[in-house]
């Protein structure tokens, strides 16, 4: 069972992990795809967790894959579900928010996108979801778009922008999903991820940090 951990409360089952690409304009046109935002899934076991306060995530190098991306995201954990909310409704659903990475295969991405066929392997393996602990909405003074978020590997700063560029917000996003799926208490949404996407190699960490927020996540890759 995996638990997520919400600053000041106690932990939180983790439900449904969704997860949205191209919600950046910027990322969309990097990766040659329309900015047009998109849907997939991801299993509870993807999520992974730093054992201690400041350290780092240990994910090990997934099956079969020889390139790995970094993409920062913030991440949305719902405090109530429903279907066919509202914009008012979704965003009174998220209880809290935090970071995340996605880690994606994209060699395996890119062959599985290739034949046509389901790309599960590179966003499901294990530890693919690294988060953050969560900070309570009620807990945050500032709007949406004030949030910011940024990654860097080595040192040297390859992602950076604020939620303000996402094409759809995360009140949006939720009321959006609650259209097409049930939405229930527990679940997380990853809501995409700003440009310089790019490999993180064996045995190297990415930080993500967020200011407003007040967090960071270090993630290390082991060695294949």
């Amino acid at each position: 069972m995996s638990e997520v951990v919400v600053r000041g409360s106690a932990p939180v089952r983790a439900g449904t992990i969704y997860a949205l690409g191209r919600n950046y304009a910027e990322h969309a046109r990097e990766m040659g795809a329309p900015a047009e935002p998109v849907v997939f899934l991801m299993p509870a076991s993807a999520l992974a967790f730093a054992p201690a306060p400041g350290a780092a995530v240990e994910i090990a190098w997934p099956e079969g894959s020889a390139e790995v991306h970094h993409e920062v995201e913030l991440v949305l954990l719902l405090g109530a579900g429903g279907t066919g909310l509202t914009r008012a409704e979704g965003e009174a659903a998220i209880a809290a928010v935090g970071l995340g990475i996605d880690l994606t295969a994209r060699d395996l991405q890119a062959h599985a996108k290739a034949k046509g066929q389901p790309w599960a392997r590179s966003k499901g393996f294990p530890g693919a979801a690294p988060v953050s602990e969560f900070v309570p909405r009620d807990a945050l003074r500032l709007p949406w778009g004030g949030i910011d978020l940024s990654l860097a590997v080595g040192g040297a700063l390859r992602q950076s922008d604020r939620a303000a560029s996402m094409l759809l917000d995360p009140p949006a996003i939720v009321a959006q999903l609650s259209r097409w799926f049930a939405l229930e208490p527990g679940d997380l949404v990853f809501t995409g991820t700003p440009a310089g996407v790019g490999p993180i190699g064996p045995g190297e960490e990415a930080v993500a940090r967020s200011a407003a927020l007040g967090l960071e996540l270090r993630v290390r890759m082991a060695t294949r």
